[in-house]
């Protein structure tokens, strides 16, 4: 069995290995107190790997990666391929991945942070998603997100935060097609997306650019 990128040759858990350097030292990994699979048994919708392209055309990532919902490696491919250190975890293995764990109930990993948090999050738990990567990305977030997501009174408040603030929304002028599970089926729905970036050094209003 592949080690896993905290764990040494005793099987316990340590500082990481494999060449990806967190920001701070992870000191341990607990396994999810949740109930493997509930979360996301209706909720993996794989990302073209176009569209991480486009994202890669205009935004600057420096660091390493890290890809906490990275299903099948179809994000974690891409950066890879240009050069990244990618951290891919997951809280189902489905063939693919460094760990299986899941990315919302990290609280107890204060100290482990990556510099950048790239995904496309279960939507019903996006928000959720975005407050934990403000806490375990020293540099940059992008998320992968319906368009109408810009809406809601829910998430109001989070757009206003000015200590992790949304620098960019990269909006396809086309729409895009996600297949439910990676399988390709007729009549799938097009649905506009958008890659929302934000930047902790990012001073001023968040802009809006098209990505055609």
């Amino acid at each position: 069995m592949e080690q896993s990128l905290f764990e040494n040759e005793n099987g316990n858990f340590a500082k990481p290995v494999l060449g990806v350097v967190p920001s701070t030292k992870a000191l341990s990994i607990v396994g999810s107190s949740r109930n493997n699979g509930e979360r996301e048994a209706e909720d993996f919708y794989p990302t073209p790997p176009y569209a991480v392209e486009e994202l890669l055309k205009r935004e600057v990532f420096s660091g390493n990666i890290w890809e906490c919902a990275c299903g099948e490696g179809d994000i974690s491919e891409v950066f890879k391929n240009k050069g990244f250190d990618v951290y891919s975890t997951d809280l189902v293995d489905r063939g693919y991945g460094d760990d299986f764990l899941d990315f919302l109930t990290f609280d107890h990993m204060d100290e482990f942070q990556m510099d950048n948090i790239v995904t496309n999050p279960p939507y019903k738990d996006a928000l959720a998603f975005v407050l934990q990567a403000k806490r375990k990305s020293t540099k940059k977030i992008a998320f992968f997100l319906k368009t109408v997501w810009l809406e809601s009174e829910s998430r109001y408040e989070m757009f206003q935060d000015k200590e992790f603030p949304l620098k960019t929304v990269y909006q396809f002028s086309k729409r895009v097609t996600l297949y439910k599970g990676g399988v390709k089926m007729k009549n799938s729905g097009m649905i506009a997306y958008a890659w929302y970036v934000w930047d902790k050094d990012y001073v001023g209003k968040p802009t809006i650019e098209w990505i055609r």
